[in-house]
């Protein structure tokens, strides 16, 4: 996936036509933001990396929009393993580099060397980076979550669990802090905390209440925990907001399973 799309994003690139202004502008800068989240929601659909990198060009700030397009880059380079394609993050740190090499001492472009670091598996690396950006700049949301890479990386659970809750914490927009809390939720499925997966999961849907995929999650989370009605309700929900095969697969699998109970009930009266 991350590789394919690699190979038709990176000759796009070139054909943009890019900023005239050397300079890092405030306006830039909330393009540039604005065009983080987009990316952040790219969910696989190129479509949301177009929209990403036309908001980085309007920003009109040239490093602004090369430090958008490295990011832009890094998501596009992530395989379905959760891996990075070596070619995409060595496009991004190119672009990187044309960003510092125009403004060298910008946090928010800074920001994205130790994300490299830690994709790169460079992860001494990073720590120092995130250190110096942390005496630059406090409670930054996306240098938090860089955090949360970084720890994850480490594999340190309480650390990463640490992080997730204080980049929550400094999130200014509600987008923001749904993306940590269903984040959270899938960091806690992928380590089969089912307990805490559901309490998260249940915790993201507030916030996003019709969300297919949540509900998915959420059903499989109860079926792991042996509750199968719960996961049933879950599941018809998510039947409801978006028909998939992963969701008719476990809607088979709980009618067996309701199924069979019921034919161990009758036996045994």
């Amino acid at each position: 996936m991350g590789q394919q799309i690699i190979a038709k994003l990176i000759p796009l690139l070139d054909k943009i036509n890019w900023p005239a202004t050397e300079a890092a502008t405030e306006q830039g800068r909330q393009s540039f933001l604005v065009g983080l989240e987009k990316v952040d929601a790219y969910g696989g659909n190129p479509n949301q990396l177009t929209a990403a990198l036309k908001t980085f060009v309007t920003g009109g700030s040239r490093p602004y929009a090369y430090a958008g397009t490295a990011y832009t880059v890094i998501a596009a380079s992530q395989e379905k393993d959760g891996n990075y394609t070596p070619d995409g993050l060595a496009a991004a740190k190119a672009w990187l580099d044309k960003a510092q090499d125009l403004e060298p001492d910008v946090v928010e472009i800074n920001m994205l060397e130790p994300l490299l670091y830690v994709h790169n598996g460079r992860l001494e690396d990073a720590r120092l980076v995130l250190d110096y950006l942390h005496d630059l700049s406090h409670a930054d949301y996306y240098l938090y979550r860089i955090e949360v890479d970084y720890w994850q990386a480490m594999d340190d659970l309480e650390k990463t669990v640490e992080w997730f809750g204080k980049t929550a914490d400094v999130a200014s927009t509600v987008p923001q802090r749904l993306a940590m809390r269903r984040q959270l939720a899938d960091f806690y499925y992928d380590q089969k905390m089912w307990e805490e997966a559901k309490v998260a999961y249940r915790e993201a849907l507030h916030f996003d209440n019709s969300n297919p995929l949540i509900w998915h999650k959420l059903s499989i989370v109860h079926w792991q925990l042996e509750d199968v009605d719960e996961a049933d309700k879950c599941n018809q929900q998510t039947l409801r907001l978006k028909d998939f095969p992963a969701a008719r697969q476990m809607e088979a699998r709980i009618k067996e399973k309701k199924s069979d109970g019921g034919l161990l009930g009758r036996l045994f009266g």
